[in-house]
């Protein structure tokens, strides 16, 4: 893994601040400052493209981005943010809170260990084993949220996104992965 992909994974990880800050802080304090957030990304990548930088923000995006990705608008933080924020929203805290963990942890966490580890490729450069091992620690960091039952679904169903990738895991993950857990704690 290249430094820029380790930066860009343990930005991801830093998601599981999220629902610290929403509990510390407020979750719409939150909402707010991701939503700022996107604005200040889309408008930054919208200079970009037109031929203008902006100082430090630019750089670190192109530093950031994986090969031929600086040619368009680059969405994946975006899709990140706005599943977080989607997220938030839709779901009894608990459950977002859990599938904003899954999200942060299972993509970075299958990602290391399907490089270091993966022998058995099921997509792409996805592995059997960086899978399973996300899935691992997605599963036992949601449990300490939510019930078992419940942790395991989401995870369950945030792998399957992060392995299907459509439109974007950054996005489909802790969207499927909420909706799996409020379908448990409906029914379970």
């Amino acid at each position: 893994m290249t430094s820029s992909e380790e930066l860009r994974k343990l930005i991801h990880l830093s998601a599981v601040l999220v629902p610290i800050l929403a509990e510390l802080i407020s979750k719409t304090i939150v909402l707010i400052g991701l939503c700022a957030i996107v604005i200040v990304y889309l408008t930054e990548e919208m200079l970009r493209l037109s031929g203008r930088r902006v100082p430090g923000v630019t750089a670190f995006t192109l530093k950031m981005s994986r090969s031929g990705e600086d040619a368009h608008l680059i969405l994946r933080p975006v899709y990140l943010a706005v599943g977080i924020v989607l997220t938030l929203l839709l779901f009894p805290s608990a459950i977002a809170y859990a599938a904003i963990v899954i999200v942060a942890v299972a993509d970075p966490v299958a990602a290391y260990m399907g490089t270091r580890f993966g022998r058995t490729h099921i997509r792409n450069k996805k592995t059997l084993e960086g899978s399973l091992a996300g899935l691992t620690v997605s599963f036992l960091l949601a449990s300490l949220i939510v019930t078992p039952a419940e942790a395991f679904l989401g995870a369950v169903g945030g792998m399957v996104m992060e392995l299907v990738d459509f439109p974007d895991d950054n996005l489909s993950m802790p969207m499927a992965a909420g909706a799996l857990m409020l379908l448990e704690s409906l029914v379970g």
